[in-house]
């Protein structure tokens, strides 16, 4: 993740360093000249943020508890995030590796939440 992707998630998250951050190989419009940025997910204590930054910034970011019915999509290689509100990039492309480590993560940090 580069500085300025960084920043743009510890704004965004008020603090609050990534538990797991896996870059996907779905790429977006960020204002670059030559190609576009790839998607990061990262997963905090509390929240997932989907993000990419170069000159314009795209950022979203929801609820743990809100993603539920994420899975892996085998057939097209995509993490499909369902966090019960409109994303406009909720299927990632990534390898079933970096997707289960993802799953795991926010199913483990959803546990932890409900326990306490």
């Amino acid at each position: 993740m580069n500085s300025l992707e960084h920043t743009a998630l510890i704004e965004e998250t008020n603090g609050a360093e990534p538990l797991l951050s896996v870059r996907s190989d779905t790429r977006v419009d960020t204002g670059r000249w030559w190609r576009r940025s790839r998607l990061w997910i990262c997963v905090t204590k509390n929240d997932v943020v989907v993000l990419a930054a170069a000159r314009r910034i795209y950022i979203q970011r929801f609820a743990i508890a809100d993603c539920q019915g994420s899975h892996y999509c085998h057939t097209t290689g995509q993490l499909v995030i369902e966090a019960g509100e409109e994303l406009r990039h909720s299927r990632l492309a990534m390898s079933p590796v970096d997707a289960l480590d993802v799953l795991n993560a926010i199913d483990r940090m959803n546990t932890e939440n409900s326990q306490s």
